[in-house]
């Protein structure tokens, strides 16, 4: 069978295999997720949690890198993976192949959001910048920088645009320090769904485009806007708030808690409702950033006095924020979490499986996690025979990746 040969089976089926029942503000919008590892698959799984129907092409055998980015793992695959791949079906596609690009050029013809993150120079090789110039889908492309500048062409990783972007440069107490999650990765992704839901909206295919040095930058705000109005280069803060005092954990009989007074009215009800004996250069904010050290000290000595929980009730009493430090095993008893539901067990060929769900309420409900994330290549004849190809057909290409 020849890549013509196939591609006109391919455009005489029906373009995209059918899913899940249609549910959700997006029922029935199809996107192909062509990317891997973070920010490309987080940007397809807030799609899919609005009703998206996703599919995920991966290379045979390989698979996603995230699914080998372990331990610890479930069954084959990272739990990484399971963190931003679920409802969505998996194909194995070799792409350096003309049957795996001859398939992905009909879903693409058939897709409403394309979403990749290849470099320039690998979209070119393997023909998907002419596929990106015909499509009527809107095409949402994850660089690691903009493709306009100097670093356009160039890969990386999330570590990478939290150095170059300054943001490790505030965050730590003596060195540069990272965020313990992949933050820049995750607001990429989140950029990229709000840039292919405007391509929806506008009903037009847009093209959108974004870097994760971009997205750290961006991420910034009071930080860059202290360095870029006030003429401040801020430093290592460790847990202080450049502009707000208190703002941060302190120090009780058993563990920290968080406390933040972000105007006057609040910390005056938390100094009444602690006992705190506050000077009037503590009225105000100004004066409590100005005095933080003498501040933070006052605090520990009378919060040292009882546990985290227990101040946690007398300040929630006195409307003041606060939250105890807890550590990620807290989270399945978390009383809101559990009332909530945003902790969902799905079923996988591994055995059940816990995932985070979606952060989103929609008419008061909380979006079901429909599909487990995938097996790698899980759904490839499923897929391949929905979209109409005959039996040895599929077995060609399956056969091909296979080898």
């Amino acid at each position: 069978m020849t890549a013509t040969e196939l591609q006109t089976a391919l455009d005489a089926g029906p373009g995209w295999p059918q899913g899940l029942a249609p549910q959700g503000p997006l029922g029935g919008v199809r996107v192909l997720d062509l990317s891997r590892v973070l920010a490309g698959p987080y940007c397809c799984m807030v799609l899919a949690d609005l009703g998206a129907d996703v599919l995920k092409v991966e290379r045979p055998l390989l698979g996603d890198d995230t699914r080998h980015w372990g331990p610890p793992f479930h069954g084959e695959d990272a739990a990484y993976f399971f963190s931003v791949n679920r409802d969505r079906r998996s194909v194995a596609l070799d792409l350096t192949r003309p049957e795996g690009r001859a398939v992905v050029r009909r879903l693409v013809a058939a897709a409403d959001v394309v979403v990749e993150n290849f470099l320039p120079r690998h979209l070119t090789a393997l023909g998907l910048d002419e596929v990106r110039a015909e499509a009527d889908a809107v095409w949402v492309s994850v660089r690691g920088a903009g493709g306009d500048g100097p670093s356009g062409e160039q890969p990386g990783y999330d570590v990478m645009a939290q150095a170059r972007s300054g943001l490790m440069s505030v965050t730590g107490t003596h060195e540069p320090t990272k965020v313990g999650v992949a933050v820049a990765d995750v607001v990429t992704g989140l950029y990229a769904a709000v840039g292919a839901l405007a391509g929806l909206v506008a009903r037009t295919p847009l093209r959108v485009e974004v870097g994760l040095l971009e997205a750290a930058v961006s991420m910034l705000v009071n930080q860059a806007s202290n360095a870029l109005v006030g003429g401040r280069i801020p430093s290592f803060g460790g847990n202080d708030h450049p502009n707000i005092a208190p703002y941060g954990p302190v120090p009780c009989a058993d563990r920290p808690l968080v406390v933040g007074a972000g105007n006057d009215g609040q910390f005056a009800a938390l100094a009444a409702a602690v006992g705190l004996d506050a000077p009037e250069q503590w009225r105000t904010n100004a004066g409590r950033v100005a005095n933080r050290a003498a501040l933070k000290t006052s605090m520990q000595q009378v919060f040292s006095q009882r546990t985290a929980a227990e101040w946690a009730l007398v300040l929630d009493a006195a409307g003041v924020p606060c939250a105890v430090v807890q550590d990620l095993a807290s989270l399945p008893e978390d009383p809101q979490l559990q009332a909530t539901g945003q902790l969902q067990e799905v079923e996988h060929p591994a055995g059940p499986v816990r995932v985070v769900g979606s952060p989103y309420r929609l008419d008061g409900e909380r979006p079901r996690v429909r599909r487990a994330p995938p097996l790698l290549g899980q759904h490839t004849v499923e897929v391949l025979s929905a979209l109409g190809l005959s039996d040895s057909q599929v077995e060609e290409v399956v056969g091909a990746d296979r080898r």
